[in-house]
């Protein structure tokens, strides 16, 4: 054997090897991706979780929420501070699962479905109010783009369209 055939077969199995590199490069980014999606979506589900330990351990909290949704105004100023550091939490939230949606890490029905509820929880009188006054702390693109969704939502009680947002079913006073 010369040496011409000798380098033709050693450049034959190298390339072979770059093929299977790749192929196993491709295998392994895949597999990271499905891993790093699958944390992705238990965030969304641990932080949803979270949010509703919150409401379910503080019933102050909660009714303060419920009116607030109804008519921010008639919370005082102090139920006022509470209802808007919750809703921060909220639409942080919101905002999380946008930002990982538009970049790949959750699906289109995960983050559909709970679009769904802000956009609804959104439509509520106080929350509306509270979205356009307040809203200061969130990303530019996801505050122009969801506030470009709920112009197409008119304003509603949320009572009428899910009766776990009726406020008027709590004793305000415990």
């Amino acid at each position: 054997m010369n040496w011409e055939a000798i380098s033709a077969i050693a450049g034959l199995l190298g390339a072979i090897g770059v093929i299977i590199t790749l192929i196993y490069l491709s295998v392994q980014i895949k597999q990271n991706n499905k891993q790093l999606r699958g944390e992705a979506t238990a965030s969304v589900y641990e932080y949803s979780r979270t949010l509703t330990e919150m409401l379910s351990a503080n019933p102050k909290l909660y009714k303060i929420a419920l009116r607030g949704n109804e008519d921010l105004n008639s919370l005082t100023e102090w139920e006022k501070q509470r209802f808007t550091l919750w809703c921060l939490h909220e639409t942080w939230m919101w905002e999380m699962c946008y930002k990982l949606y538009k970049q790949g890490a959750i699906n289109e029905t995960l983050y559909n479905g709970k679009a769904k509820y802000w956009l609804q929880l959104h439509s509520s009188p106080g929350r509306r109010e509270w979205w356009n006054t307040h809203a200061v702390m969130l990303s530019d693109e996801f505050y122009k783009e969801i506030s470009f969704e709920l112009k197409s939502i008119p304003v509603n009680k949320l009572r009428e369209s899910n009766p776990i947002f009726d406020s008027s079913v709590h004793d305000i006073d415990n």
